[in-house]
């Protein structure tokens, strides 16, 4: 039976966590061992985690600051031991299908390099309607959509060993700055797409609860309001930016050289005018993100990409 490893990151979450939590150690046809993260909760989440903690040997708890989503995900990734066959990401209001850790393991087991499986999710509300799937037509999971914009969502993602090797290693860590702007599932799936592949499922075995205290859900902005933020909040800027020379720098040596190129070309754009000038050109780039070039454009010269 495969070994996983269910990674959970909690932040007053009392509200739906038993009902997930009871989803995961449910599982059929593995063996789960649930890893939680509390980031900095002030309601009854951590005395629901430690009811779990006394009565399952299988489920550890870890506590600490409270560093955002995106870092607190990752903090679980670098603290999880590299001998499980898969892992995996869950957050801590939706509803598990029984087999869904089982389908990421068959979809992954042949697999010997970096690999990702990643699947649909059936949309239901905070009563558990079903809502219909999320997604109508197979995801793009191309290493340039991930990083213009980003379809995968990290709770239903799974990954092999040779992933998280890569993805646990010091010496291709993400900043905290980057986890800020493009969190976890961008980072694991860019990195898998990057270095390995990625496996997409059209099905989906999730629940996906659409409620008012979501930490991170189904939003819909228009690229307006994206500049508007972006244009007031620094920290908020250059997050595709810093994306691909992020990845250039941790895992250049991995990749191949015409992605290698690109991801240099985007992460140093804003050094020279001519740079910029350069960046106009990249179809592909707003063909992905959904903008018009002129938009694009603008986005570019003021160094907002």
């Amino acid at each position: 039976m495969h070994k996983v490893a269910v990674m959970v990151s909690t932040y007053n979450g009392e509200r739906f966590l038993r009902e997930q939590i009871d989803c995961i150690l449910a599982q059929t046809g593995v063996d789960i061992h649930l890893y939680i993260r509390d980031d900095g909760s002030s309601d009854s989440t951590i005395s629901i985690i430690n009811e779990y903690v006394a009565g399952h040997e299988n489920v550890t708890l870890f506590q600490g600051q409270n560093l955002g989503v995106g870092s607190s995900f990752m903090d679980l990734v670098y603290r999880v031991p590299n001998d499980y066959d898969f892992y995996a990401f869950a957050d801590q209001d939706d509803n598990w299908l029984e087999s869904k850790m089982r389908k990421g393991a068959e979809a992954l087991v042949n697999e010997e390099g970096p690999a990702l499986y990643c699947s649909n999710q059936i949309l239901v509300d905070k009563d558990k309607n079903r809502l219909g799937l999320r997604h109508k037509e197979a995801l793009d999971c191309s290493w340039m959509q991930i990083m213009c914009d980003n379809k995968i969502s990290g709770c239903t993602m799974v990954w092999n060993r040779k992933l998280q090797e890569l993805l646990s290693d010091p010496k291709r860590r993400p900043s905290p700055q980057l986890l800020a702007i493009r969190i976890h599932d961008v980072w694991v799936g860019m990195v898998a797409a990057t270095t390995g592949k990625i496996i997409y499922d059209k099905d989906g075995y999730i629940l996906y609860r659409q409620h008012e205290n979501n930490v991170v859900g189904v939003r819909k902005t228009s690229h307006f309001a994206e500049y508007k933020k972006k244009l007031k909040k620094k920290q908020l800027r250059c997050g595709r930016s810093m994306l691909a020379s992020t990845i250039a720098e941790k895992f250049g040596d991995l990749l191949a050289p015409d992605v290698l190129a690109k991801m240099e070309k985007y992460g140093s754009y804003k050094k020279s005018i001519r740079r910029k000038f350069s960046m106009f050109g990249e179809k592909e780039v707003y063909k992905h993100t959904g903008e018009t070039a002129l938009q694009f454009r603008l986005k570019v010269l003021l160094g907002l990409f």
